[in-house]
């Protein structure tokens, strides 16, 4: 991003300043100009597109067509990109910033633009994006600014001398050069180029993918970034989701397990007016209140928990719900728990345990089996090491120790950053799970060396253990004890990781992982189902 003060220290000496309008002002949720093309028309259509507008520039006089001239050489009304310019134009953040601080001051601004739409279209663009400025367009002076002659007709407009003038822009010939045509001095700003490390710009993705990669440009920290990248748009749609699924369900409560949900139990209640609340249980605690069930269910009634709720969580097989409900008919015998879930394994699918049960990111079968070897890394992200319940006196919550372990804050940081963009300039678009999801999937399967480093250190704790989410251990020679291996892969919770680590037979052993892993989810499946016949 650009040095802000040095920016208004220039424009300080000036007393007008105008603005380029398009990757200046205003940013659109596409990488490219053109895409708004491609998106619009389909992939043929935007050659069409691109040639009516190569002719109607031969065919006007001074080669500045408007949209109607373009729409006359075309096969197609183009009358749709601009309801489509409306939907990805938005503010740029660090513009706006320096266009109020300008305002401020009581600079005199102005927009020029070499656009085919309207003066009309562009106010409105402006307008709808914060803006309150004057605008100059191409299309309806006939000249551009690249020749520089639009500044000129400016300057003559206005009646303005160029040295009381400071335009600001991204293109080199057109901003720059043809400021300095007119005699403006300008000053160029940096375009924004496509720093994404695990989301692909496709034409299913483009909207979140332009928009997550103009965010990273404000991001310095890499930790920070793969927060944004990553867990926000997963921590976006969750909540998005849990909201819709709550409603749908018509549950009076929701109850966010600790400790996995404790991030999304605070974002969740800074966007929506629901009844929530953190429900301090873990797997450990669950067993205990098997020896002091009253002091559990005290616990439970404190917290109103019973009757038409619902818990939230990773719900990687889902038991907590059951054992929660269990105590909670203690209290309320019509008590109907339902689930909602981040996502799943295998074998709480198969069970079908609860109709009122939903998952989010992982819901076909398929899915399921794929998510079964990333659920210790998931948890590693989103989670937090908090102090951990293991049992409750006098209806209270016992925990193991005092201290937080949490290390993950710089990744939270970015993900809240990513849910507060999204919230404000999004307002409530929706994010669909396999679009938030896709990101960590390469992250966890083809991760950079970079992000190895950086999150290979990352603390993951259940209750038997705490370890690294990358366990392998550099130069150690695994090929004379293989069982170390094996346990160190065990440890790790990061296996795409870990076997990338391992060298070039990393993804053979990966698929075998694989394998291995929903084998045993399906025998031990198999198993607990034909207990429960019995």
């Amino acid at each position: 991003m650009d040095d802000m003060e040095q920016i208004l220290g220039i424009a300080g000496k000036y007393e007008v300043i105008t603005f380029d309008v398009f990757d200046t002002l205003i940013i659109r949720d596409v990488m490219e100009p053109v895409d708004v093309f491609r998106f619009c028309y389909g992939a043929p259509g935007r050659y069409f597109r691109s040639a009516a507008e190569i002719i109607a520039r031969r065919r006007v006089k001074n080669g500045e067509p408007s949209l109607e001239h373009i729409e006359h050489n075309c096969m197609f009304s183009c009358k749709k990109e601009i309801e489509f310019e409306k939907s990805i134009c938005r503010a740029d953040p660090a513009m706006y910033t320096l266009y109020a601080a300008l305002k401020k001051q009581g600079k005199k601004i102005y927009a020029l633009s070499d656009m085919y739409l309207s003066n009309e279209v562009i106010s409105e663009l402006l307008s709808s994006a914060g803006y309150d400025i004057p605008v100059m367009v191409s299309s309806e002076y006939g000249c551009n600014k690249t020749s520089g002659k639009l500044f000129e007709v400016f300057l003559k407009k206005y009646r303005y001398d160029p040295s009381r003038v400071l335009h600001i822009g991204d293109n080199e010939e057109a901003d720059i050069k043809g400021a300095a045509k007119a005699g403006i001095s300008a000053y160029h700003i940096n375009k924004h180029k496509n720093i994404l490390s695990y989301t692909k710009y496709t034409e299913k993705n483009y909207e979140l993918a332009a928009f997550i990669n103009h965010g990273l440009h404000r991001i310095s920290d890499p930790a920070e970034r793969i927060g944004y990248e990553i867990v926000g748009p997963i921590v976006m749609v969750f909540c998005q989701w849990t909201h819709e699924k709550s409603i749908e369900e018509k549950f009076d409560r929701l109850f966010f397990l600790a400790r996995d949900m404790r991030f999304f139990y605070d974002i969740y209640k800074s966007i929506y007016h629901d009844d929530v609340r953190y429900l301090r249980v873990s797997r450990r605690s669950l067993r205990n209140a098997r020896n002091a069930p009253e002091s559990f269910c005290e616990y439970l009634k404190k917290e109103g928990c019973f009757g038409n709720a619902a818990v939230v969580d990773t719900g990687w097989r889902g038991a907590a719900q059951l054992e929660i409900e269990k105590y909670a008919k203690l209290i309320d015998p019509a008590t109907d728990l339902g689930g909602l879930y981040l996502g799943t394994k295998l074998a709480f699918r198969t069970k079908k345990r609860s109709k009122r049960s939903h998952a989010c990111l992982y819901s076909s079968l398929w899915e399921q089996a794929c998510c079964a070897i990333k659920t210790g890394f998931m948890e590693t992200l989103i989670g937090t090491n908090e102090p951990q319940v293991i049992s409750y006196e006098n209806g209270l919550p016992v925990f193991d120790r005092e201290e937080d372990r949490d290390d993950t804050n710089a990744l939270k940081c970015g993900a809240r950053r990513f849910v507060s963009d999204w919230v404000k300039l999004k307002g409530n678009k929706k994010l669909l799970p396999k679009q938030a999801r896709k990101g960590f999937d390469r992250l966890f399967y083809f991760p950079k060396e970079q992000h190895m480093e950086l999150l290979g250190g990352l603390l993951f704790e259940n209750e038997n253990m705490v370890t690294s989410t990358i366990s392998y251990k550099e130069g150690y020679p695994y090929w004379k004890h293989p069982i170390r291996w094996l346990y160190d892969l065990k440890c790790s919770v990061w296996k795409g990781a870990y076997f990338k680590k391992s060298g070039f037979l990393g993804p053979l052993f990966l698929l075998g992982y694989f394998i291995v892993v929903n084998a045993r989810l399906f025998i031990d499946d198999l198993i607990r189902n034909k207990k429960n016949e019995l």
